[in-house]
């Protein structure tokens, strides 16, 4: 954190400078992609979070995710809190939460156009996706100021509904370690490349020798490299 401060830079950057190549944070740093966590607090036990949210300003933090949400074509959420806290946030001007701050001049971006992909176990999140295609109920109890809960008689979760209503959203309703190494090997075989590394489901044998070789070959931090 205090490397980061010193620099002026997220807490991530300094971070991926040291790990692994193979990690999210290293891979990141490697080949100069924006790396950010999101909602720092809910980090590991909470220290790390602090520590997270301590190397830059909230203001600042909020500012860079929005400019990457505003430069992707594709926005995958998978495992994430809070995402409607973050994919239609306080700058986002097409579901209508950014417009105070672009009247006050802030740099605000549009999900207009985009395709945002959520991977989540609830089947009530493909439930309130089609019933926003079907008859707009989501946007209706919001114009209304209705609870979403009993118009759609389904348990509505605060993230399904900015992404109920963009209309490219794509619910995939299953287990995420089970979906992201198909979505991988489908992504491998459509762009014709070859990836070096897939994961596999845990529970799998596949899965318990990723384990394995991940504790046989990712080294920990290295400090010196945190300098540079």
């Amino acid at each position: 954190m205090l490397i980061a401060k010193s620099k002026g830079v997220p807490f991530e950057k300094v971070a991926g400078a040291g790990a692994d190549e193979h990690t999210m944070l290293g891979a990141a740093f490697k080949n100069n992609v924006p790396f950010l966590v999101t909602v720092p607090q809910l980090i590991g036990g909470g220290m790390v979070g602090i520590a997270v949210a301590d190397s830059i300003s909230v203001m600042e933090r909020t500012t860079k995710v929005a400019e990457m949400l505003d430069s992707a074509d594709v926005i995958i959420e998978s495992a994430v809190a809070l995402s409607q806290e973050i994919h239609d946030g306080p700058f986002e001007t097409y579901t209508g939460h950014g417009i105070w701050a672009d009247w006050e001049g802030y740099p605000v971006y549009s999900l207009k156009g985009k395709t945002l992909i959520r991977i989540d176990m609830d089947p009530n999140l493909k439930k309130a996706h089609d019933f926003e295609r079907q008859s707009k109920t989501v946007q209706e109890a919001i114009d209304k100021g209705m609870p979403k809960t009993k118009l759609m008689n389904i348990p509505f979760r605060m993230e399904m509904s900015g992404f109920a209503r963009l209309e490219n959203s794509i619910p995939v309703v299953g287990d995420i370690g089970v979906i992201w190494p198909v979505m991988a090997w489908l992504i491998e075989q459509k762009l014709g490349i070859e990836f070096d590394f897939i994961s596999y489901p845990q529970q799998t044998d596949e899965g318990r020798e990723m384990r394995k070789w991940i504790v046989d070959n990712i080294r920990p931090i290295k400090k010196e490299d945190l300098f540079s």
